[in-house]
């Protein structure tokens, strides 16, 4: 019986060995832990874009979605951390969407190069210039 236990989670540690170097799994869960790490990123961003009248008249106050909406979303870091591309979905009080955020971190701080909030009938692209 022991014996089949010590097999068995053998057989599992390579396999997740396995999964982890050879895909990019690893990758993955170290950018969404980041991503979660650095909150501000992202609420720096929702608070320009609630700041945007384009955005207020057509979606109205934006807000993650739910706790899990960075998670479902997508995030992609440059291989020094210092640029990301996150895609997220929010919930809106007229309408709900989704958002793409592009920034490069400089002295430490994040500036946007692109947010751009979009559903099935609108797309609003914002552009800021300033470090948050």
């Amino acid at each position: 019986m022991k014996k089949w236990l010590v097999i068995s989670i053998g057989i599992i540690a390579v396999l997740l060995i396995l999964a982890f170097s050879t895909t990019n799994l690893g990758t993955h869960i170290s950018n969404f832990t980041e991503i979660y790490a650095d909150e501000g990123l992202h609420k720096d961003a929702l608070d320009i874009a609630n700041n945007d009248p384009k955005v207020t008249d057509y979606f109205g106050t934006i807000s993650l979605k739910d706790n899990l909406s960075l998670l479902n979303g997508d995030v992609q870091y440059s291989e020094d951390h210092n640029k990301v591309e996150l895609t997220f979905k929010f919930k809106g009080s007229k309408a709900n969407g989704v958002i793409d955020i592009k920034a490069a971190r400089n002295a430490g701080e994040w500036e946007y190069k692109a947010i751009i909030l979009r559903n099935k009938d609108k797309k609003i692209e914002l552009v800021e210039s300033s470090k948050v």
